[in-house]
This record gives C-alpha cells, sequence and structure tokens, in this order.
C-alpha cells in the first residue's frame, strides 16, 4: 500500500539555472552583429542591450511568472549574488520587453530621440534573431517584433513633444496663478491649439492652449506629466515631464 502511495504522487521539479542563460545569449548576439555592423552602429547595439541588461537585472524578477521562479531567484540573487541574467533564459526577454521599452527608456534613462528609436530597432533585431535560433517560437517572436517596432515610431515621437512642452513651459510660464493641478494628464482630444486632457489621479478634465505646432505631435491616448496653473485665460503650463506613449 505504502508503495502503491508513492508512485502515485506527483514529483514537482524545482527550477534550476538556466542553459543558455540571458547573458550567454546576448553575448552570441552581439558577437553575430559585430560581423555584420560598422562600428559606429554596433556601439549603439551594445549600448542598448547593456542597457536591456540592466533592466532585466534590476526589474526582471517583477514579471516571473511562479512562486517557484521568484524562490530560485530569492536565493541565488541573496545567496550566492546571481543577477536576473545569469539565472534566467533567453524567454524571459520577452516577458520584460514592454516595461524595458515603455518605462524603463522613458523613466530610467535620459534617453535622446536617436538612443530610444535605437531602442525600438536593436531590440526588433534581438527578437527576430531568438527566433531564427531557437530559443522563441514564431507566435512570442510576432508579438515582439510588433512591440519593439511600435517603440522604434513612437518613443522618439515622444521624446520630441516631452521637449517641445518643456521648452514652451520655459518661455510661456504665467507669472500669477491662482490654483494648481500636479498630475499624470492623458490626452482625450487634440485639437489645433488646444489640449483636452483628463487627469490620472484627481484633476478631472481641464482645456490646455498651446501652440499648433506642439499640438501637431500630440497623439490620443498618450500620458503627459504636468504642473498647470490656473489663470484669468484658463490652465497653462508651469512646469513638464515625461510623455508616455500608450
Amino acid at each position: 500500500m505504502v508503495l502503491k502511495m508513492n508512485e502515485s504522487k506527483k514529483v514537482l521539479n524545482f527550477p534550476t539555472v538556466s542553459r543558455p542563460n540571458i547573458e550567454e545569449v546576448l553575448t552570441l548576439f552581439l558577437k553575430d552583429q559585430q560581423k555584420r555592423l560598422k562600428t559606429r552602429t554596433f556601439n549603439r547595439y551594445e549600448e542598448v542591450i547593456d542597457l536591456l541588461r540592466h533592466c532585466l537585472n534590476g526589474n526582471g524578477y517583477h514579471d516571473l511568472d511562479t512562486s517557484s521562479e521568484v524562490a530560485l531567484y530569492e536565493k541565488l540573487y541573496f545567496q550566492k549574488n546571481l543577477e536576473f541574467c545569469l539565472i534566467f533564459g533567453p524567454e524571459k526577454i520577452l516577458h520584460s520587453l514592454g516595461s524595458f521599452l515603455n518605462y524603463f527608456m522613458i523613466r530610467k534613462v535620459m534617453a535622446s530621440e536617436a538612443l530610444l528609436q535605437a531602442a525600438g530597432v536593436v531590440t526588433k533585431k534581438l527578437v527576430r534573431w531568438l527566433e531564427e535560433n531557437g530559443y522563441i517560437d514564431a507566435e512570442t517572436a510576432e508579438r515582439g517584433i510588433r512591440l519593439a517596432a511600435e517603440a522604434a515610431r513612437e518613443l522618439p515621437a515622444a521624446e520630441r513633444l516631452a521637449r517641445l512642452l518643456y521648452e514652451y513651459a520655459q518661455s510661456h510660464a504665467p507669472r500669477y496663478w491662482t490654483a494648481e493641478l500636479d498630475d499624470y494628464f492623458t490626452i482625450d482630444q487634440v485639437h489645433p491649439g488646444i489640449l483636452i486632457l483628463s487627469g490620472v489621479v484627481s484633476s478631472g478634465i481641464v482645456e490646455v492652449r498651446v501652440p499648433k505646432e506642439i499640438t501637431e505631435h500630440c497623439r490620443k491616448g498618450w500620458q503627459i506629466n504636468l504642473l498647470l496653473g490656473k489663470t484669468r485665460n484658463g490652465w497653462c503650463i508651469l512646469e513638464t515631464g515625461n510623455v508616455y506613449p500608450c
């Protein structure tokens, strides 16, 4: 009877360190790209991959699927000082790709428009390379490629808008105002020279007038960090932060 009970028990395999791990795969990817790229372009690839590595090591554990993976990470990180990229395999790159492009590159990196565009271009190439070398399946690769291609278009555009808003606020901030709104605002409507915004926290709907040159760069659904001041002419921009494409 004891034998039968033992035979019926299911064995749950505890996750182990992946081979190859993310660090090894990223190194192979860069070696392959170095063979075909000019030095200047390859340096940009290295820069983006280094930022991706940094993002994964610092934030990748947030996207782990199971409690056993979390336990493995915590054990190896705290006891053996192993980083995320040394523990997990390349499939985990795709789990964190969205947060890398749409959060990390905007909030954590002082990136130029060129670097933001490169982040999309390089990660798109990385995803395709992962598929071609059998690390991920075609369906997963297609999702990653769409995400990276969208980032290559929208991230530099969002950075351009952030720069235009900052320059405008610096030169046109009002001298007097009676109330303030400090919030993350979603662009609900875009009209020539007018933005209709809704506050994420509790600001409600507000109308802000800006030059037409700025509204031409705005997209419905994007989010902007703004400090607004209420004047007799309506709400005006006092300070600006990041722009987040959605």
